[in-house]
């Protein structure tokens, strides 16, 4: 059939020249939405005919009030099981079109289950602030929004209504895990305002490679294996969503080897509940045609002849040491002397001991400094420095107003403080002499100047490490007149949590950051990994890594940020300082992730079933002997936290701070309270029994006349001993949580030991 012998109206087809076709030709529409156009090619309901570009078709199609969603082959060969309703992880490069195959599979899975007369409620979790609003702004919004609701929350979001209401009354939700997971846990069986994971039909989870170790996505998603585990035992049976798992890498966790890999891999589909990984295989030219690797660069930078500046700081540094009485244990600079003096200060909070607590803190900023001066400038390290002496003068030397001593100093704080005043100028000298400066700035200046030299309109990216890093570079942008001179615009982006020594940005300010990053109102981005995952900026051409390498995935993230043609990544790094050799060890466990799918993808059925539901065990095994221990933690600190309740009537009997237990057995309450809530009773069947301890009364709860347990006598005292059988159980941090015991050596936690001698002397 000749496409363009028709035109498009109603929207329907009709042939040039005739009727409509709804009224004359019904069956034509059926005929043209069952033809597939060849690969590459995209219908554009606005203009009527087909384009060889999908990003022209977004572009116009955002116009449209219904656009079209089209995929390409290797699209539907990898989303093909997800259609049929089976759980997935979607394993695609970045800039592939991951998301916007979750969205084809969004609308099919609605569609499908309004055919069934059935509701469906999507949900997709992301991991980070950003991707909620891309995601809604670019995707989903956009293609679904003629059909279906679509709702974004995230935490800058200003609800006026509850969550659980936002996700009633919308068909797509868009939402940080955290908040759903918030929600989960809070979740009371008696709260109308409950919401559960069986409320939804679908779970999309972007990133999914983090579902792994103690994150929220697994927290989210061991809940979701718990209930299938029950629902297989026959406990209680629970509809669940569908799962799609989108990653472009799923990563090697610490494999070495490839068994190790394909175990890790086999994890991550247990996790997921995975019934397959899928990676293009078929159409894979076609794949590769889409997505281009970009060129990778390696700008090595010689090592410092002279480094007088960070000698200066490493000899203040051993003199502390010295005043300390402590030798370190790995060398200054480096990221395992941050961890053992970070391990030094708290020893020194939890011990009381002031002075390795403060000399640690201190030894912590020279450290930070050492690492400034090897990554960005001898001066930002020594205003580091001298920010840090600032801040600590005025709270601990100077009042505000006037130069009064503050009572707060003591012989510490006069030898730390001393000790830098003494050096200052030496620093301030040492920190200006250019000839020692660091080398990898001056790769990092050519390769920038170099990418903007090369394409007028050029944007980039710079990984860097720490907060710090960004905005000192940034710095270094601004102040160099070069830079202007070829147009170059920059900013930093860095995370929003507040688990750092330096300033975050806000959720707003990371948004409006962006989004001139998009427009072009800025061209080059100082970015922490925070920009590594998701950000999709088809403009940017060059992707620079400054002297960080972590793992493969953030390999993988970050080198897919260049997503324009004829793309850029660069590694600047110091010679001799290893990045060289772990980016390569990367590139290694890159290519044996893709070996360990492969085996994995190829694994008989019924063994890759017996491996999922075994680990998937495990993971319940391992969470709940964890839940245990916690909560022994949480009570054995705070006995008030667990209360008792009558298993008929739900009274409050009493908590776990009136409760000791005499010989590890018999769990007494001590409280002369509790007297008022119980009756007694004889009780023949106890009367009969041969007892170590004298009893023949049962205890009665008043108000409905269930037992609680029985009187005995202990040591001439009489206690009422409680039966773990008649309550139920609550614990309440911040979640409730509510478990019925038929033993006391059940229950989770230990009460503390009936203490004789206090009950027999205390007042009655």
């Amino acid at each position: 059939m000749q496409l363009q012998q028709f035109r498009f109206c109603c929207g329907s087809v009709r042939r040039a020249g005739s009727f409509c076709c709804k009224r004359f030709v019904p069956w034509l529409g059926d005929i043209i939405s069952a033809w597939e156009p060849p690969a590459k090619r995209f219908f554009d309901v606005s203009s009527g005919v087909y384009s060889d570009s999908d990003e022209e078709s977004n572009e116009k199609g955002r116009q449209s009030p219904v656009p079209e969603i089209r995929l390409r082959d290797y699209q539907q060969e990898v989303a093909a099981p997800a259609l049929e309703g089976k759980n997935l992880i979607i394993c695609l490069p970045t800039g592939s079109g991951k998301t916007r195959v979750a969205v084809y599979i969004t609308r099919h899975h609605l569609d499908k289950m309004k055919l069934q007369g059935k509701t469906g409620k999507v949900i997709v979790l992301v991991n980070k602030v950003p991707l909620v609003d891309q995601h809604f702004r670019k995707e989903f919004n956009p293609y679904l929004k003629h059909k279906y609701s679509v709702s974004k929350i995230s935490g800058d979001t200003q609800l006026k209504i509850s969550f659980p209401q936002v996700v009633r009354e919308n068909d797509i939700i868009i939402c940080t895990a955290q908040i759903l997971e918030n929600q989960l846990a809070e979740s009371n069986i008696n709260d109308a305002d409950n919401l559960e994971i069986s409320d939804f039909s679908l779970i999309i989870i972007d990133e999914c490679h983090h579902t792994q170790k103690e994150g929220v996505y697994k927290s989210i998603m061991t809940r979701y294996i718990e209930q299938k585990l029950n629902n297989k035992k026959g406990i209680v049976q629970v509809s669940l969503p569908q799962i799609l798992g989108l990653t472009a890498s799923p990563g090697v966790g610490g494999a070495k080897n490839r068994k190790n890999a394909e175990s890790h891999i086999i994890q991550i589909c247990a996790n997921l509940d995975a019934y397959k990984i899928m990676t293009v295989k078929e159409h894979y030219a076609q794949l590769k045609d889409q997505v281009k690797d970009p060129v990778k660069k390696m700008e090595i930078a010689e090592e410092r002849i002279k480094d007088p500046f960070g000698g200066q700081i490493k000899e203040m540094m051993t003199k502390i040491h010295t005043y300390l009485g402590r030798e370190p244990t790995s060398d200054f600079g480096t990221q395992s002397y941050e961890q053992w003096i970070v391990q030094k200060e708290k020893s020194g909070a939890k011990e009381n001991n002031r002075k390795l607590r403060v000399c640690a803190e201190h030894l912590r900023k020279y450290n930070d400094a050492l690492m400034i001066n090897d990554t960005i400038r001898m001066i930002d390290a020594y205003n580091y420095l001298t920010d840090f002496y600032k801040d600590e003068k005025r709270k601990k030397v100077m009042d505000d107003d006037d130069d009064v001593p503050k009572s707060k100093l003591d012989d510490t704080d006069r030898y730390l403080i001393g000790l830098f005043n003494e050096r200052q100028e030496k620093l301030q000298i040492l920190a200006g002499e250019i000839e020692n400066e660091n080398g990898k700035l001056t790769k990092l200046r050519t390769t920038i100047l170099q990418e903007f030299s090369r394409k007028r309109n050029s944007r980039g990216i710079i990984f860097t490490k720490t907060r710090q890093n960004a905005h000192a570079l940034y710095e270094w942008i601004e102040e160099n007149e070069k830079f202007k001179e070829f147009g170059i615009k920059a900013h930093y982006l860095t995370g929003a949590g507040n688990n750092s020594q330096f300033k975050h940005m806000t959720q707003n300010e990371q948004k409006e950051v962006l989004n001139k990053f998009h427009d072009g109102d800025i061209n080059l981005l100082i970015a922490t990994t925070v920009a590594e995952e998701g950000l999709d900026i088809k403009e940017c051409n060059f992707v620079i890594r400054y002297g960080l390498v972590t793992n493969e995935i953030a390999m993988v993230q970050a080198r897919g940020r260049a997503r324009s043609d004829d793309s850029t990544y660069a590694l600047v790094a110091n010679e001799g300082s290893g990045v060289l050799e772990r980016e390569s060890v990367n590139v290694y466990r890159e290519s044996m992730m893709y070996a360990a799918i492969q085996k994995v993808q190829e694994m008989p059925e019924d063994d890759y079933k017996k491996q999922i539901v075994e680990r998937q065990w495990q993971n319940i095994m391992e969470h709940r002997l964890k839940r245990r221990k916690n909560l022994a933690k949480i009570i054995k600190s705070d006995p008030s936290k667990v209360t008792f309740h009558c298993n008929t009537c739900s009274k409050l009997a009493c908590s776990g701070k009136d409760i000791q237990v005499i010989e590890n057995m018999h769990h007494v309450n001590v409280t002369d309270e509790f007297k008022n809530l119980y009756g007694q009773r004889e009780n023949k069947a106890l009367q009969e029994k041969c007892l170590d301890y004298q009893t023949n009364q049962e205890i009665y709860c008043k108000n409905c006349g269930q037992p609680w347990g029985t009187m005995m006598v202990h040591r001439g005292v009489d206690l009422p001993c409680l039966s773990i059988k008649n309550f139920v159980v609550v614990i309440d941090e911040k979640n409730v949580e509510k478990n019925t015991y038929k033993k006391w050596s059940e229950v989770p936690f230990k009460l503390p030991n009936f203490d004789y001698v206090r009950y027999v002397e205390s007042p009655r």
